[in-house]
């Protein structure tokens, strides 16, 4: 028979309503793993997001910010919760990784003309020189108005 208060490892809680300090560690290595898996789904649904044609690039640019946010929620956790320093630098490096990806969608869908310019001429073109050309016409930023004082 047990006594009251105690926990199955033996250790006394101070109160019924108290955690231990292990309870304690293990709830905020529980929250920081939440939000570590938050932070990797939102970075690859962004990722494959940020693929598609426009409009659907504003998803990927809304789940690239949610992966930043989520990102830095989870990199303060994982330090609060003592996690493995390996754990630490590699969520650090997907959150340098979560930030071009956000700036390039950003400028994406910041550029709406030249962007929606290049899906269009890229999705006619049959040749690699059609291809080439529609690069060119991106590089000269085709769409927005800049580029058209060449031809």
């Amino acid at each position: 028979m047990k006594e009251q208060g105690t926990r199955p490892g033996g250790s006394r809680s101070p109160g019924t309503g108290r955690k231990s300090p292990d309870d304690a560690a293990g709830a905020r290595a529980a929250s920081a793993g939440l939000w570590l898996r938050l932070f990797l789904l939102a970075f690859f649904a962004a990722a494959l997001a940020s693929s598609l044609m426009l409009p659907w690039k504003v998803l990927g640019l809304v789940l690239a910010l949610f992966a930043l946010g989520a990102g830095v929620v989870a990199l303060v956790k994982a330090i609060g919760a003592k996690l493995s320093p390996l754990v630490v630098l590699a969520t650090s490096l997907g959150l340098a990784a979560a930030l071009f990806l956000t700036a390039g969608t950003g400028v994406s869908v910041l550029l709406w003309p030249v962007t929606r310019n290049y899906e269009d001429c890229m999705s006619r073109a049959l040749t690699l020189q059609a291809q080439d050309d529609c690069q060119e016409g991106l590089q000269k930023l085709e769409g927005f108005g800049l580029g058209s004082t060449g031809r």
